[in-house]
């Protein structure tokens, strides 16, 4: 099949005649649908049998009015071979149908891939896949383009069909003389997202060439690599062939020959190009994505965390506080006394002893104080009492006990008188002890009893001679008496309680706060890992910094004095761990080390770890 039967074929099954206009038929083409995903705005269209011949996939990507549609357009005219002379045009549908409440919406809000199935006749040897992206720097809204790019990682990392890229088509007017700083913001984003490897497919396609062309020294001043510029003019691709008007040179059909003939030269040229070229596995860029992904749940996990970990703080300084308020207060609550009682006891003392009793002090200060009689004193006859009973005593009984020896003696006369006398002096003497110990009187015997200076024993201040002397000593004993005040009890029993419940609560959130030091500590480490990974595999994120992402956390936390210190440990924490990276380097412990009161400044960093 020739290439005009190829198009005699694609207007008969694949098109409906749109529009015809002076001279020239527009058909649209009909496409089937193979993929829709509405919740991320990307579509999947294709025209033509498929075939597995390979496919070579272009990106479109531009801001809102820089013709991304009208290269596409102009591309499947040319991949059908149309030619100046033919009378009627292909294109493809702007508008797509979406639900009874919104019956049409841009396909230009959808990323649409087109795939263009190889037939005999076309141009080219491969399909095509022509990606359309919605175009950036529009007026709606800064979120509506964020959701835009976070739906173009979604297509980019998902199954849609396309694991790798041919070329980046950088979509832009040719006599743009600036870029506007969204627009820098969304060209470095997507940079960043396809990593360094995609600057090798990266091509500025610059619209509405018919003028000076500038547009790529701007874009190379914003520092975006590119390897070479197409300039398309596609104002020739729809321009009636009878025009109705033939007074200005732009009407004249040599005139719009021309244009139309360098448009084609410069889609060969890039058609040619696109053929020879090796794509670029999305792998890489995938995994950027994925990175970028999974720093951005870090990041809100650690903002999540931060919030939890210095309410835990508040909490355990405010439990710790009343802990202490209610140990304060226990401590001065006097729920028990003791009552001191004093007991006096008599004991009689030994014999031969006596006891000086102090009657004012009503306590024994002298306990043993020996008696002044003694047998020595009583045969000496020292005069006193026991002395004198002893000799009246032995005196007496002599007599007594000669007769009693006479009368008992066994002999008699004068040899029983001596022995009787013998047994009677005995007697006489042992009765004279007993008499003079028995009729003694002690109180006014006793050498100190009339001693008129000062006791001083333990204490006692009264003169000696105003003690009694008795046969008993007096002991003093304690005893003590314990009273409880039951209501302050009570009071002091709820104020223990109370510790318990705040200590078993301290020892929980202390458990909890354990383990939100291990997952801060996790974060960290993730942190550092998932910026360096970027950094290796990207070219616009070369030098992400982890301590650069805490610092933005910090300035919008800033009002938050626990949540900017809690921050700030983590940057001193990644800081190490960052230089431990790089010397490759490893320490054992790990753990973040949170005080207590986190408003403070950080002094030791490396004691963080």
């Amino acid at each position: 099949m020739d290439n005009e039967e190829l198009k005699t074929q694609i207007i008969n099954e694949y098109c409906s005649l749109s529009k015809e206009e002076e001279g020239l038929s527009i058909y649209e083409l009909k496409t089937i649908q193979k993929q829709k995903d509405e919740e991320n705005k990307i579509q999947i269209l294709s025209i033509g049998p498929e075939n597995s011949e390979p496919i070579k996939s272009v990106l479109l990507m531009g801001e809102t009015g820089a013709g991304k549609t009208r290269i596409i357009n102009a591309m499947v005219n040319h991949l059908y071979g149309v030619t100046f002379e033919d009378t009627y045009r292909f294109f493809f549908k702007d508008q797509l149908e979406y639900n009874d409440k919104n019956p049409t919406e841009s396909q230009t809000d959808y990323i649409t891939a087109y795939i263009i199935y190889h037939q005999n006749g076309m141009l080219g040897k491969s399909n095509y896949m022509l990606i359309d992206t919605p175009g950036f720097g529009d007026t709606r809204s800064e979120y509506h383009q964020k959701l835009a790019m976070d739906h173009l990682r979604t297509f980019l990392t998902e199954d849609y069909g396309i694991d790798d890229l041919n070329c980046i088509g950088l979509v832009a007017k040719a006599n743009q003389n600036r870029i506007s700083g969204f627009q820098r913001v969304i060209l470095s984003e997507f940079t960043s997202l396809l990593g360094s490897n995609v600057s090798l497919i990266t091509y500025l396609l610059a619209t509405f060439a018919s003028d000076d062309t500038q547009v790529d020294e701007v874009v190379r001043q914003e520092e975006v690599e590119f390897v070479s510029m197409y300039e398309f003019d596609n104002w020739p691709l729809y321009v009636p062939h009878n025009p109705s008007s033939s007074n200005s040179k732009r009407d004249h059909k040599n005139y719009r020959k021309f244009r139309w003939e360098n448009m084609q030269i410069e889609y060969v040229r890039f058609f040619e190009t696109l053929e020879n070229s090796s794509p670029v596995s999305l792998r890489r860029t995938r995994e950027v994505i994925q990175e970028i992904k999974l720093l951005e749940e870090i990041k809100m996990t650690l903002k999540y965390d931060v919030m939890n970990v210095s309410h835990l703080i508040t909490s355990l300084n405010e439990q710790k506080r009343v802990r202490h308020q209610y140990a304060e207060q226990a401590s001065k609550m006097k729920w028990k006394t003791k009552e001191r009682k004093k007991h006096l006891e008599r004991y009689e003392v030994d014999k031969g002893f006596h006891a000086h009793n102090c009657d004012i002090c009503r306590k024994t200060c002298i306990s043993l104080c020996a008696d002044p009689s003694n047998v020595t004193a009583a045969l000496a006859g020292t005069g006193t009492g026991v002395g004198a009973a002893a000799v009246a005593g032995v005196g007496s009984a002599v007599t007594t006990g000669a007769v009693i020896g006479a009368e008992v003696g066994t002999f008699g006369g004068p040899l029983g008188v001596l022995i009787g006398g013998g047994i009677g002096t005995a007697v006489g003497l042992t009765a004279g002890l007993i008499v003079g110990i028995t009729t003694r009187k002690t109180s006014s015997e006793c050498y100190i009893a009339s001693n008129g200076s000062i006791c001083n024993t333990d204490g006692c201040n009264h003169k000696i001679s105003d003690h009694t002397i008795e046969k008993e000593k007096i002991v003093i004993d304690h005893s003590y008496d314990e009273k409880i005040d039951l209501l302050v009890k009570s009071r002091y029993d709820d104020a223990i309680k109370e510790i318990g419940k705040i200590e078993k609560s301290i020892e929980e959130e202390e458990k909890i706060m354990n383990e939100f030091k291990d997952k801060l500590t996790l974060i960290a480490k993730a942190l550092v890992e998932h910026t360096s990974k970027i950094s290796e595999l990207s070219y616009g994120y070369k030098n992400l910094n982890p301590q650069a992402i805490i610092d933005e956390m910090i300035m919008e936390e800033r009002e938050n004095c626990q949540h900017v210190e809690l921050l700030k440990v983590l940057r001193s924490a990644v800081r190490i761990l960052s230089e431990r990276r790089e010397q490759n380097g490893h320490r054992n412990s790990t753990r973040l080390n949170i005080p207590a009161n986190v408003c403070y400044s950080v002094k030791e960093t490396d004691e963080l770890l």
